[in-house]
């Protein structure tokens, strides 16, 4: 089990710092948008997969808030997206 959690963080940990990049390198908003929610659910899975192996219910609280709050947070940008896109035409 122990295995199977490492190799599981580490390519969460990969996904990550290549969101990171992917960030640095774009200059569109919705690009970063998109990578921002894509980080979101890299570290919610980096939680679950944390809390499953330490059966700990903390870090299951953490997951589901950072989860609404990546949701909450998309729509937001996506919204402004839409209105700025709007406004430019």
């Amino acid at each position: 089990m122990t295995v199977v959690v490492a190799i599981s963080l580490a390519f969460l940990a990969l996904a990550g710092v290549l969101g990171v990049v992917r960030i640095a390198s774009r200059r569109s908003l919705g690009d970063r948008a998109v990578v921002f929610d894509m980080l979101t659910s890299a570290i919610t899975c980096a939680l679950l997969v944390w809390a499953a192996s330490k059966v700990d219910g903390l870090n299951l609280d953490l997951a589901v808030i950072l989860g609404l709050l990546g949701f909450v947070t998309s729509v937001t940008v996506a919204r402004f997206i839409e209105t700025r896109g709007e406004e430019q035409s």
